[in-house]
């Protein structure tokens, strides 16, 4: 009887294990496809937020980035300014009337990933819409971001990129503001806007301030 029951105690500590074992597996699995499941998601929402042709954010992404870096201006105060800039392509027009769409389209992604180069890690870039992008540029105070984007017209001196084996040459007109805290992003935009108005009027491939 003791040699039965002990048989039969190892049976049911084998099915126990066994349960175990299966529950585990099941376990790892359903980690495995939430994990996946949570990829999936990730990109989506990147999708979301970027711009499909640049690969740079799109205006939910910008809105996105904004609504970060200023809760952080509120926050940090006079330490931490924000400036936000308006790039605007030269002579677009007349890119894609000469050249065509196709070479339009790759002057918009050259020069977005030849902004995007010369950025800090911390600086947002978004395509605005058609032609036009947005930089925004954490910690650092209206004069340094006109510097800044003064500095990276001058590294795109050379030709951006080849179509038709013709060099291409791409300027951008700029205009840059400080973000006043409680305005609106569109407030701080059309401060930007005037600006960059303002260095299309005196020449182009130059940078202006609000």
């Amino acid at each position: 009887e003791l040699v039965d029951d002990s048989r039969t105690v190892q049976d049911l500590v084998r099915q126990a294990q066994q349960r175990m074992a299966d529950e585990h597996a099941r376990a790892r699995a359903l980690e495995e496809q939430v994990r996946a499941l949570e990829g999936e998601l990730r990109k989506l929402s990147d999708e979301v937020c970027t711009d499909a042709l640049t690969q740079v954010a799109n205006r939910r992404g910008l809105m996105q980035a904004f609504s970060t870096e200023s809760a952080r201006r509120e926050r940090e105060g006079d330490n931490a300014p924000l400036a936000v800039g308006l790039i605007d392509i030269d002579n677009f027009k007349k890119l894609n009337d000469s050249l065509g769409h196709a070479a339009g389209d790759k002057a918009l992604q050259s020069l977005s990933a030849a902004v995007r180069e010369r950025l800090r890690p911390v600086d947002h870039l978004a395509r605005f819409g058609g032609e036009e992008f947005v930089v925004l540029l954490p910690s650092t105070p209206r004069a340094d971001a006109q510097q800044a984007l003064s500095r990276l017209q001058r590294s795109l001196s050379a030709s951006l990129f080849m179509h038709e084996q013709q060099e291409v040459f791409v300027t951008f007109s700029a205009g840059v503001t400080e973000w006043r805290p409680g305005e609106t992003l569109e407030a701080a935009l059309e401060r930007a806007d005037e600006a960059m108005y303002e260095a299309k009027r005196t020449g182009k491939n130059r940078t202006c301030a609000a």
